[in-house]
C-alpha cells in the first residue's frame, strides 16, 4: 500500500438497534407474528400448497379483507404449524412490542434491512460514509463558532428568500442548495489546477480520499425486529405502527477506512475527535431533554442508519446555539408536517425521541459507539 494510502479498520458496537432500509416491506399477508418471533413464509411454497387444497378462492377473498392477518387465515383454514413450518424462509427475533390499533400487532408489516444478491445482511459503505461526512460537518462548525455563525445565517437567509412559502418541497430545496454550498466549502479544496474545473465540482472534493468499505456480513442470528416507540419531554410513550428488521443492540459492526492523504488530510485522531465532539454536542443539546432517553456513556457515540432522527442527519443543531436551533428546526418541521403542531416547540425539536424495547429495556434508534480501530492491523485500543 502505498506511502499516502492509511487504512484503518473499524468496529462500531450497536447500542441500540440499527436500521438501513432495503426499500422492501414485507407485508401482513407474507408473515407470522408471534409473540416473540416473527415468520416469514416463502410464498412460492405456500401457493403450492394452496393449489393442493384447492384454497386459492378463499386465499384471493382474504388477500382482500385489509383486517385480516395470514395467522388468521392459517387458522380459519386448519393450517397447522407443521405445515407452514414447511413454508417458512426466515424466523427473526421479535422485541418487545404494543398493540396501536384494534388489530394489534399483527396488522403491520416489515421493512427490511438491505441484503446482498444472495440475502446476507451487510451495512453499505455508502451509509457508513454518510455517517461520518455528516460527524465531521457538525464538529468542524461546533469548533469554528465564527463559521458556525456564518452557517446559521446562511441557512436563515434561504428561509428568508422563500417569503411566505409552506411547500415541504420548497424548503427542502432551498435548504438542501444552502447546505450543499456549506458542505463545498467546508470540504472542498482546489486539488487542480484546471480553471474548468469549478470548486463545486465533486473531483474537488476532499472526502472522495476518505473511502469506508462495506461492512462485514451481518449473521441473521444477529438480526431482529423493532416497533417503533416515539418517547416524549415528559416520558409519554407513542407505540407507532412501524416495525423494521434491524441489527440486534451489542452487535459489532466491522468496516474499513481507507484514506488517500493525496486528496484528504483527516487522520484516525481527527475522525476520533470528531465524534467525541458531535456525541457531546448532541446529548448537551438533544438528548439530555429526555427523561427516557438511554443513557450513553461512551464519549464516541454515533448514529447509524434510517429512523435514528432528524437531529442526528442535519447540521442545524451544530449550526446554532441552542434556542435558536430548537426555533429554527421547528419551524421547518412545522412546514413539512403541518398538522403536528411542532411550531409550539420551545425547550427542544423535535419534541420526541426514536426507541424501542427489549427486555424492559429501552434503546434508541440507531446509536453507536466506535469500539476498536487498527491501523493497518498493527495497534489497537
Amino acid at each position: 500500500m502505498g506511502a499516502y494510502l492509511k487504512k484503518y479498520d473499524i468496529e462500531l458496537t450497536t447500542l441500540g438497534p440499527v436500521f438501513i432500509g432495503s426499500g422492501y416491506n414485507t407485508n401482513k399477508k407474507e408473515a407470522i407474528f408471534f409473540k416473540n418471533k416473527v415468520v416469514l413464509i416463502d410464498t412460492k411454497e405456500m401457493f403450492e400448497y394452496l393449489i393442493r387444497r384447492n384454497l386459492l378462492r378463499r386465499y384471493q377473498e382474504y388477500m382482500l379483507d385489509s383486517n385480516k392477518d395470514l395467522a388468521a387465515f392459517l387458522k380459519e383454514n386448519n393450517i397447522g404449524s407443521e405445515v407452514y413450518e414447511k413454508w417458512k424462509s426466515k424466523t427473526i427475533p421479535l422485541l418487545d412490542t404494543e398493540d396501536t390499533s384494534q388489530g394489534g400487532t399483527k396488522q403491520k408489516g416489515i421493512d427490511r434491512f438491505v441484503r446482498d444478491g444472495r440475502g446476507l445482511v451487510y451495512v453499505p459503505g455508502s451509509s457508513l460514509k454518510g455517517m461520518f461526512r455528516t460527524i465531521l460537518t457538525a464538529a468542524y462548525l461546533i469548533k469554528n463558532k465564527e463559521y458556525a455563525k456564518k452557517t446559521g445565517d446562511k441557512l436563515e437567509f434561504a428561509v428568508r428568500q422563500l417569503g411566505q412559502s409552506t411547500k415541504p418541497g420548497d424548503w427542502e430545496k432551498a435548504l438542501g442548495k444552502a447546505m450543499g454550498e456549506i458542505d463545498t466549502e467546508i470540504f472542498h479544496k482546489n486539488l487542480f489546477s484546471n480553471p474548468e474545473c469549478k470548486m463545486g465540482n465533486k473531483v474537488n472534493d476532499s472526502l472522495r480520499g476518505f473511502m469506508v468499505s462495506d461492512s462485514e456480513y451481518i449473521a441473521d442470528e444477529d438480526m431482529c425486529i423493532c416497533q417503533k416507540l416515539d418517547f416524549s419531554l415528559s416520558a409519554r410513550e407513542v407505540a407507532l405502527p412501524l416495525y423494521r428488521e434491524c441489527i440486534k443492540p451489542n452487535v459489532k459492526i466491522r468496516f474499513s477506512i481507507t484514506i488517500d492523504s493525496s486528496f484528504c488530510k483527516y487522520s484516525i485522531e481527527d475522525i476520533l475527535e470528531a465524534i467525541e465532539i458531535f456525541s457531546a454536542d448532541y446529548k448537551n443539546k438533544f438528548t439530555s431533554n429526555f427523561t427516557k432517553a438511554p443513557k450513553l456513556n461512551n464519549k464516541y457515540i454515533c448514529y447509524l442508519g434510517g429512523g435514528a432522527g432528524f437531529v442526528s442527519k442535519t447540521i442545524i443543531y451544530p449550526s446554532f446555539e441552542k434556542t435558536k436551533a430548537v426555533k429554527f428546526t421547528a419551524k421547518w418541521l412545522s412546514i413539512k408536517f403541518n398538522k403536528v403542531g411542532h411550531d409550539r416547540d420551545t425547550q427542544v425539536s423535535p419534541r420526541m425521541i426514536k426507541c424501542t424495547r427489549f427486555n424492559n429495556t429501552v434503546y434508541q434508534f440507531g446509536a453507536c459507539c466506535l469500539s476498536k480501530y487498527s491501523e493497518d492491523s498493527l495497534k489497537s485500543y
